[in-house]
């Protein structure tokens, strides 16, 4: 009777125990199952945003090339002035041309650029120029002048941008009108930019699971503009389960396709167009088989232990009263549970251990992740992306940011350069610590909250804002704090910056308009000089005309020195100082215009990797500047930095260009000649008569990969296509693309798709789509 008592007990406690196990390890797998998925959510949007973001700004940088070189002395002539065949009339056309093949020739992201005048019905290119009326298939042109089209746009396959030629892809468009700004009706012209479509999807491999090509770039009408798969582009979305909801949102964000069972991420450019991700809820689910099979071995883990717990318990609670009915023998012979119960509890604090682990480790990446987080809040509420204080709280106190929810001022800090940094990164040291420095003195201030964040290579950026509501009473808070973070700065680092502070404003969308106003302060720093604390009161005394085109020229002449033209650096400079002459600024100003512009000159320099050719000269400069007894010494001092630095850039140039166009001649002939099975560097070393180690850099520098991928990838490619074209079998494809070795075909297979052949060929046999 008591061991049928005994078991009874046994089976509750056993029952309750694997009833509590279970539902803790069930709570716990749902928990952390929406918690990982939350978090694979939020990584591949913060992903999107990014390539977004650096979509974006290449195409802001077209954008601007292309206006820059509309300002262009000569570019009016060729919309207004009629044709001729005079020789200054032939001569202007020949510059014109020669200027729009420099401007491409420096931004590989465009493809080709034409010029259309309405007057006289005429196209200009780099190469070419003629008239519509001779080239009937080019005449598509003229829709762009009968009615407004978005500024980008797209073009489906039907006539080239170069010579007429027809295309076989839909192009991706810039369009100007002529003057800038007006519309089809007022222009005199249009300029036309194709934009490199490969540009765009080479920024698609940063994605997660972009093997599966589910990433592209769509209108507003659901075209696809650029794809990994060239097949896709130009294809509409239309007939897709999700076309419609997506087509609908705007913004950022992500939507859920039952139908697929995938998650359609996308993030809207400020083109109108949208950037998509599709990721199958398949390749999602991986993830999480870590996390089950841990908690699955922890509940069984527990499941043993509570067993041999309310074994090892019910035994010796009732040995006594079965030893009194005379079983004690039998007792103690059944005793040996122990070492097993000791032997699961190890196992069972393993696998907790294990867990905590993950748990630790993950919550470390959070942490490590926060200031990437900060960055990206700051640059959204300086560019005007947030503009709610309400919704975007949370996301700020999460980053560590503190504000209040009114009453801000951005402030704008720029390390003086006269002293010379002894090495390249030193800059970007001392601005993380300014950041610091002005975060700490703010939290330190009654009344005041802000964050700080690196801008650049050269500038940092403070928001403040403030409990009290007084503007005159915000701005004097600002000019102390910006005050006594000169001094600190002087003291501790034994440097000095200059702070410009913009207007104080109520809302918190005005942040990006105070952000604007004290980048204009700073750049004015030119006329104040360093170690000052710049606002509009300072340079109100100037005019502010002739000094806007004292600052314009000085950035044409920053910008013809970066595409290496030498003439027009000349002649800006002689404007440059001409126009600082006519504003009547004083020898101190002028010095410090010097100075600046001398900076920005090393900067392009230290881009290009020549910075240790000027850096000498830099330091000399100041004195050299002090010591000039009138402008045109100041004038010859910089020139003769800017003459070097363009003739510099043009031989690099000349340079990387004889290597191009040799890299492009060794990858056509492995592209050729991919099925040899005796390829490799020393081989094409010989045949080019070059050195295996040249030949692999050249790999490394155009390609972004050594030779031996290359050459993978190409044959992998070739498989792919042999495998869905061709009934071969494995070994013979192998063979075909020059594979000696099947291991070796095998191995580097799976490695360009993530799976073996075999399975490549049944997943593309039995259908795909975009989704």
């Amino acid at each position: 009777m008591l061991k049928r008592i005994s078991l009874k007990i046994q089976l509750i406690y056993i029952s309750l125990f694997v009833l509590i196990i279970g539902l803790l390890a069930a709570m716990n797998y749902v928990s952390s199952i929406r918690q990982l998925e939350s978090q694979v959510v939020e990584s591949n949007r913060n992903v999107l945003s990014q390539i977004t973001k650096r979509l974006d700004s290449m195409l802001q940088e077209v954008n601007l090339t292309v206006i820059n070189y509309l300002r262009m002395p000569g570019v009016q002539s060729f919309f207004e002035a009629p044709s001729s065949g005079s020789p200054a009339y032939l001569l202007g056309i020949s510059a014109l041309q020669d200027q729009l093949g420099s401007v491409m020739g420096t931004n590989f992201n465009m493809q080709s650029t034409m010029l259309y005048s309405r007057a006289k019905d005429e196209v200009m290119t780099a190469s070419d120029v003629y008239s519509l009326q001779e080239r009937t298939e080019m005449a598509w042109i003229r829709s762009f002048m009968e009615s407004k089209f978005p500024k980008w746009t797209g073009l489906g396959p039907k006539a080239g941008l170069n010579g007429g030629e027809a295309a076989s892809a839909s192009q991706i468009l810039l369009v100007h009108y002529y003057p800038l700004n007006t519309g089809p009706s007022d222009s005199k012209g249009l300029a036309i930019t194709r934009i490199n479509e490969k540009s765009i999807s080479a920024m698609f491999d940063d994605l997660q699971f972009s093997g599966s090509g589910n990433v592209f770039l769509m209108d507003g009408s659901g075209r696809i503009l650029s794809h990994q798969d060239p097949g896709f582009i130009w294809q509409s979305i239309e007939g897709q389960s999700y076309s419609r909801e997506l087509l609908a949102r705007q913004g950022q964000g992500f939507l859920t396709d039952k139908g697929s069972r995938s998650l359609i991420f996308y993030d809207t450019s400020y083109t109108g167009w949208k950037l998509v991700y599709i990721v199958s809820q398949r390749q999602i689910s991986t993830l999480t088989l870590t996390i089950r099979y841990i908690l699955a071995g922890l509940a069984c883990a527990m499941v043993l232990v509570a067993v041999a717990a309310t074994l090892f318990i019910n035994r010796r609670w009732f040995a006594p009263m079965e030893r009194f009915v005379g079983k004690l023998e039998e007792l103690a012979g059944r005793r040996g549970g122990g070492r097993r119960s000791g032997d699961s509890f190890h196992e069972l604090e393993f696998e907790i251990r294990q867990v905590f682990t993950g748990y630790y480790d993950a919550e470390r990446r959070l942490h490590e992740s926060l200031p990437a987080r900060k960055l990206q809040l700051m640059f959204e509420l300086l560019t005007g992306a947030r503009t709610r204080y309400q919704a975007a709280e949370p996301l700020l106190e999460q980053a560590g940011i503190r504000l209040y929810p009114a009453h801000y001022t951005v402030l704008a800090m720029e390390f003086d350069q006269s002293g010379g940094w002894t090495k390249p990164g030193d800059m970007n040291l001392f601005l993380y610590a300014l950041c610091n420095v002005a975060e700490e003195l703010a939290s330190s201030s009654e009344g005041m909250k802000g964050a700080a964040v690196q801008m650049n290579g050269y500038q940092a950026v403070m928001v403040l804002s403030f409990a009290d509501s007084s503007e005159a009473r915000n701005l004097q808070a600002a000019r102390g704090f910006a005050e006594a973070l000169l001094g600190y700065i002087e003291a501790c680092f034994k440097r000095t910056i200059c702070v410009g502070i913009g207007g104080c404003y109520t809302g918190f969308d005005s942040i990006k308009t105070s952000y604007q106003e004290a980048l204009q302060m700073i750049s004015c720093k030119i006329l104040t000089g360093q170690n000052t604390v710049i606002t509009p009161d300072e340079v109100g005394n100037w005019d502010n005309g002739r000094l806007l085109e004292v600052f314009e020229t000085a950035d044409a002449l920053v910008e013809a020195v970066r595409q290496a033209q030498a003439e027009r650096t000349e002649l800006l400079l002689e404007a440059l100082f001409a126009r600082s002459s006519q504003c009547g600024l004083s020898k101190e100003m002028v010095v410090q215009l010097c100075l600046q512009t001398v900076l920005r000159f090393l900067q392009l320099a230290e881009e290009a990797g020549l910075g240790d050719l000027f850096r000498t000269e830099h330091l000399s400069l100041p004195g050299k500047l002090e010591h000039s007894r009138s402008l045109a010494d100041m004038q010859e001092a910089v020139g003769g930095m800017a003459a070097q630095l363009v003739a510099a850039l043009q031989e690099k140039r000349s340079s990387r260009r004889k290597s191009a166009e040799l890299i492009e001649s060794v990858m056509a002939y492995v592209n050729g000649h991919y099925d040899q099975s005796d390829l490799s560097v020393n081989f094409l070393a010989d045949r080019y008569g070059l050195t295996p180690n040249y030949i692999s850099r050249l790999f490394k520098e155009y390609a972004r990969c050594n030779f031996v991928d290359y050459l993978a990838g190409v044959r992998a490619k070739e498989a792919a296509r042999l495998l869905l074209a061709s009934p071969l079998k494995l070994d013979e494809v192998a063979f075909q693309v020059g594979y000696t070795n099947f291991s070796s075909f095998l191995r580097n297979f799976k490695k360009h798709y993530g799976m073996t052949p075999t399975e490549y060929r049944q997943l593309h046999r039995s259908g795909d789509s975009i989704g």
